[in-house]
Formats: C-alpha cells, structure tokens, sequence
C-alpha cells in the first residue's frame, strides 16, 4: 500500500500535529506492506524528515523557525495575504511532486487542509476550537478555517478523531454521516516513562529544580489552556506549599497572552511561578518525570496529549473535566471542573501534602496509560486506508 502524508508540520517546532505526524507514521512504516512518501514542502521522499531520531529540536531548527515567524512578520506589513501566498505556492509543488503517484496511493492530509490530489484522500482532525471558540484563535485562521474546512471534509474520503468529543463537535457542526469518521486515540511516547532521582537531580539541575518538588504545566501558552484559573488557584494554596513546589509552566508563547500574563505578575514577584518557554523534546520528559503533580486545567483538547505523557511518566494528574480530557485520564487522574478555582486549590493541596495518594494516583495513571499505544493507532489507520481504497475500487 502507498501511502502519501504531508510532513511540513514536522519543519518547524513539534507542537501536537507535528507529534502526531512523527510518531504515527514511524509506526506505520514498521509495517512491511506499507511505502511511505512524504511531502516536505520541496519535494517527495521515502524518508521523514525529522528532528532527528534522538527526537531532539536542533538549535538550527530553532533558528531557523525563529527567522521563518520574522521573515512572516515583515511580510504582512508589505505583501498582501503572505499567508495565501504560501498556501499557493505549497500547493503548486505538491501538485508537480505527487502528479505520478497514481490512483493508488492513498493522501493523508494530518494538518487539517488538504492539498491538491486526485486520489483518495484521508483527513484527521483534532479539533474544532476555531469554531467552537473562534475568539481564542487569530482572526485570520478562524476565517480561513471557516472558508476551508467545509471543502475540505466534503472532499475527503474518510476523516479520523482524536476523540469522541471531536467526532461529537465534527457532527455538530458538519453533519458529518458515522460511517465516514473513524476515532483513533493518540499515544505517549516511549521517552515519557518515570526515571530515578539521581537521572533527575542531573537533567534537572539546568532549570533550577528538584525533583518532586514542583508543579507542572505543559502546553503552547493560549487562551484556551485557561492558565489564569490555574495562577488563581495556585496562588490560594498555603504559602509553606508555594514556597516548596514552585509552578512551572513549559510551552511555546501562543497568541492572546497579555491577560495571562498580567494575571502572573503577582506570582513572578514572589518567584512562585517560572515560566520556561519552549523546552526540547528529550528536557520535557524529565520535566514531566521530576513532577511532583501535573495540572492540565485546559477549557478545550482535541484529546489532550499532555495529560497522558504525565501519567506516562508516573506522575499524579490534575485536569480540567471538558471535553477530552475524561477519555483519556478516566478515572486514574483528578477531574475538576475548568471553573472551579477553589476545585482545582483543594486537588493540588491533595496530592501535595499526602504523597502516599499521589504515589497512588501516578501508578493508577501510568497503568492507564499503556492502554494506547502509536502502535494500536497505526493498526487501526491503515485499516481505514485499506477500507477507502476497497471502496474507491468498488465504486470504480
């Protein structure tokens, strides 16, 4: 089976679609009756083009993406639309790149808009926050996504989840019929597992932390992560506790920030909360480990990747009760409400003062958490492939 994928999300920074892309295809490609292809935005390979197989982001990456987002800056003030352009010019290669695939090759846009293909055609989509809630997105994506998308799901053969509340927000808004839409969970990977105090103390030392001795958030800083109740509640718990377990916040800046930020000022002064920025591949698995408790209190997840590597990580999980999120933790993390303040003061005061429940908690949550897998995961999308070809066939 051919299989064609757009991996130009795998070029900048691995946020959750670049995660997806790396992780899921690295499994598929283990099958031997599959041939992988990938669009990198030049041209099409057999290889990946990652980050590397240490799953590290190379400082030139970093440089590079870093010079992309100002090159993209000074566009918008003397080019129209820079966005579009590119979009045009993507489209363009990809068509010249992929024109001898052939109709049996099956495309698998992982990015939510397809490019040009005459073939059959596989789409997966995380989420509908830019429509479920546009006003935590920048206005230009949620008009392109507006304009875009409806094509784009009408013109797919079959469109993958991440999760039943996605599926439920995709038939919400698009009528989407059952039998086009498969959910296929997501997995942690390998590299979240819990490691010992003295691997700890080492990784640990260039942040300035102790393990089991602080509190951790993971995530692109955004609206929707709903940092400013977890500031709240955190700054409610006893001060003997913030002293002990600063909060640690590890994430690309996002967009909409300056609430977040105003109500962090309090925090900083004291020293409470650290906030790390982007943080690579191989240090947030350390992060995660030397946690004394994970808190995740996001308002909306397409299905929440960072709450599953905690508990991978054997680390007791505090997390927001919406939309996800219960499908992935169950019953083996704590669920509060995403408004509940007070809610999420008494988890935290829980896990931090009674380690007996929170060692309890992490072991809960880490058994859970090797009920998904990449593997399962690829299992169950080439078995998608393998039905719309059959059926592309069919009706041939």
């Amino acid at each position: 089976m051919k299989v064609l994928v757009n991996s130009t999300a795998l070029l900048a920074p691995l946020t959750g679609i670049g995660q997806y892309i790396r992780h899921l295809f690295t499994a598929m490609s283990a099958h031997q009756s599959v041939e992988m292809h990938y669009f990198d935005g030049t041209g099409v390979s057999t290889k990946m083009r990652d980050s590397g197989a240490s799953g590290q982001i190379t400082e030139n990456r970093m440089r590079g993406a870093r010079v992309a987002r100002q090159l993209y800056g000074l566009a918008k003030r003397w080019i129209p639309k820079p966005r579009s352009l590119r979009r045009m010019a993507e489209k363009a290669s990809f068509e010249w790149h992929t024109r001898h695939m052939g109709a049996d090759a099956i495309y698998h846009e992982p990015n939510f808009l397809p490019l040009p293909y005459r073939g059959p055609m596989v789409l997966t989509i995380y989420d509908l926050s830019c429509f479920d809630h546009p006003a935590s997105h920048p206005i230009e994506r949620v008009r392109m996504m507006e304009k875009e998308l409806p094509k784009a799901i009408e013109r797919a053969d079959h469109v993958l989840v991440i999760s039943k509340a996605t599926q439920a927000s995709l038939q919400q808004w698009f009528a989407v019929p059952t039998h086009k839409i498969t959910n296929t969970y997501l997995a942690a990977d390998a590299r979240f597992q819990p490691r010992s105090t003295d691997v700890l103390q080492a990784a640990l030392y260039a942040f300035n932390l102790v393990p089991s001795e602080y509190v951790l958030c993971v995530g692109t800083l955004e609206p929707r992560k709903n940092l400013i109740t977890l500031f709240e509640a955190y700054s409610r718990l006893p001060a003997a506790l913030r002293k002990r377990y600063p909060l640690v916040l590890a994430g690309m800046k996002g967009w909409h920030t300056d609430a977040m930020m105003s109500s962090a000022q309090a925090l900083l002064a004291r020293q409470e909360l650290r906030i790390l920025g982007y943080v690579s591949d191989a240090s947030v698995a350390n992060l995660y480990s030397g946690a004394a408790a994970v808190c995740y209190p996001s308002r909306y997840e397409g299905f929440g990747l960072p709450a599953l590597e905690a508990m991978a990580s054997g680390v007791p999980v505090l997390c927001s009760n919406a939309t996800s999120l219960p499908e992935v933790v169950g019953s083996d993390g704590l669920l509060i409400d995403p408004d509940d303040v007070l809610g999420f003061t008494e988890g935290l005061r829980q896990v931090l003062e009674d380690r007996v429940f929170a060692q309890a908690l992490g072991l809960r949550g880490l058994a859970r958490s090797k009920t998904f897998s990449w593997e399962k995961c690829a299992t169950e999308t080439l078995s998608v492939y393998a039905q719309v070809l059959a059926q592309r066939r069919g009706g041939s």
